[in-house]
């Protein structure tokens, strides 16, 4: 298994309200799979992603990764994780404005030992073309595009998408998707989604549906769509 998630607690304290944005959370994923954390704003996707990034650490529970406990990793083990190991993209691409297309994924390159061509990932994502460009230049699909060529370059075997497609238009939050879809099935990468949206969930072979911090299913998805298919 490559994904581990045992009993997964986490709370918040707003004053002396606590807030649990995660309680006894457990599943387990296998390698090279496309996964979707489904749930609303205030469910506890982004809680459960930064756990299985290693940004934030739990009240108690496991997230082991490829057979490793992160939970009981330092900090400077955790950033060695998260370099070697991931790939992070978010909703608002945090793209490096000074950088160019080419410079903004170069960064990234060699955080990793297995770092791949540039050009190849540029080529792949359809953004080769505009390598020379800044990202105020580019179309939010073009910037999220970018965005994943930066976590893909790293050639990691774990890559995490935070609602990739909350601030596109329908069109482009497509293509992302078709992008999506291909680099899992040609770099072998598992991804995992978290995202509001039922459409995109039934992309994935398993579904994680949480709702106010708890997984209230956990489910197989036998027929998933291409996301060419997608659609709402």
């Amino acid at each position: 298994m490559f994904i581990e998630v045992d009993e997964l607690t986490k709370n918040y304290y707003v004053g002396n309200v606590k807030i649990t944005a995660l309680k006894e959370v457990s599943f387990t994923l296998e390698k090279g799979g496309f996964y979707v954390i489904l749930g609303p704003s205030g469910s506890g996707k982004t809680t459960l992603m930064n756990m299985l990034g290693g940004i934030d650490t739990p009240d108690s529970g496991k997230v082991i990764v490829d057979g490793e406990d992160i939970t009981l990793l330092d900090a400077k083990s955790l950033t060695n994780y998260r370099r070697k190991k991931l790939g992070f993209v978010f909703q608002f691409y945090n793209l490096v404005h000074s950088l160019t297309v080419y410079e903004n994924v170069l960064s990234t390159k060699y955080l990793s030992e297995n770092g791949l061509d540039p050009r190849e990932v540029l080529e792949t994502v359809g953004m080769w073309e505009h390598r020379d460009k800044f990202p105020f230049e580019l179309s939010g699909g073009e910037q999220q595009r970018v965005a994943i060529a930066r976590a893909v370059i790293k050639n990691p075997s774990l890559i995490l998408c935070d609602e990739p497609t909350g601030a596109l238009d329908f069109e482009n939050a497509k293509k992302v998707l078709e992008l999506l879809e291909y680099i899992n099935k040609k770099y072998k990468a598992t991804i995992i989604v978290a995202t509001h949206n039922n459409a995109i969930a039934r992309m994935s072979t398993k579904i994680m549906r949480l709702r106010s911090g708890e997984l209230l299913e956990f489910m197989d998805n036998p027929l998933p769509i291409q996301a060419k298919e997608v659609s709402w």
